[in-house]
């Protein structure tokens, strides 16, 4: 569970904004799957179905896509409250699996604020993964078809939802650009001696957690905390437990802190400007490869 809770989390900081498995609503404003355009109005474009348990689906509220930084996020949404987010790293037309262990291509469904089930929930391929087939991309006008089957799965409550004959056809696609970090925050750290390219500089707080992560200009590679939105100026130990959590993703290989602190050196709740120092040795939860993070330093605005 450890393990699964982190692949989870490391998908939060590499696409800001994403709540955690245990807290995961997909009516959050869900930009760390980059959720496409749909307003409280709705927005539907070509057609969205499925089938849920055996019960059929049809996205008649909102049906639209978006690639962004070397994603592809792909959203269902029907008028009752149920949604079906589809999110692969962006090769293309191409066949994709949403393998449990998988931090990169995840499928989820939810319906109204419940917690979501997804297809890196379950810990066997019997309670969740999946298959993606994108069969046609139109770059001219913007129009992206496919199918999917997928077993999604809640440990919240140990419960499942298979869907299947999931088919979007000339589902339009906006193309959006990772903003840059705004002026007033900054973040720096050596990885391995060299200096790590920050160039969009993200920071949330869900419930009494804030998080806070930095990505180089294709979201290739982040740097990203997790950690309590009332914690006070001094150190502590990031590798003890959950409580301060620091990791590092590289596009293909996720990490987190086997050893290193964090200092903190302002929690401003009037300024709301929270700084701090830092540095850790990370280490791969899918290889032996081991990095250093040092002479990290984040000052940032947090919302």
């Amino acid at each position: 569970m450890k393990l699964l809770t982190f692949i989870v989390f490391i998908v939060i900081l590499s696409f800001p904004h994403f709540g955690c498995q245990k807290e995961f609503l997909l009516t959050d404003g869900d930009t760390s799957i980059i959720t496409p355009p749909g307003g409280p109005g709705g927005n539907v474009s070509g057609t969205f179905t499925a089938t849920i348990n055996g019960v059929a689906f049809v996205a008649d509220k909102v049906a639209t896509a978006t690639k962004a930084a070397g994603v592809i996020a792909i959203v269902g949404k029907n008028k009752v409250g149920e949604q079906i987010i589809l999110r692969v790293s962006d090769s293309a037309i191409h066949n994709y699996t949403f393998d449990i262990n998988s931090g990169t291509n995840v499928a989820a469904y939810s319906k109204d604020s419940s917690y979501a089930y997804t297809t890196n929930g379950g810990s066997t391929p019997n309670q969740s993964g999946g298959e993606m087939s994108i069969t046609s991309i139109d770059t001219v006008k913007k129009l992206i078809s496919g199918t999917f089957s997928l077993k999604v799965f809640r440990p919240f409550d140990n419960t499942q939802k298979v869907i299947t004959n999931g088919i979007f056809k000339n589902i339009s696609y906006e193309i959006a650009a990772i903003p840059p970090a705004n002026v007033s925050d900054t973040f720096r750290v050596k990885v391995d001696g060299t200096p790590f390219p920050a160039y969009a500089i993200s920071n949330f707080t869900y419930g009494t957690t804030v998080n806070i992560s930095a990505s180089n200009q294709n979201v290739s590679r982040t740097v990203g905390f997790s950690f309590s939105s009332t914690i006070s100026p001094g150190t502590y130990d990031l590798a003890t437990g959950f409580d301060y959590i620091a990791t590092y993703y590289t596009g293909t290989d996720y990490m987190m802190a086997e050893s290193g602190s964090l200092t903190i050196l302002e929690n401003n709740a009037a300024t709301k400007r929270l700084r701090a120092n830092f540095s850790f040795k990370a280490f791969s939860i899918l290889s032996t490869t081991k990095v250093m993070l040092s002479e990290g330093y984040f000052s940032v605005l947090v919302n």
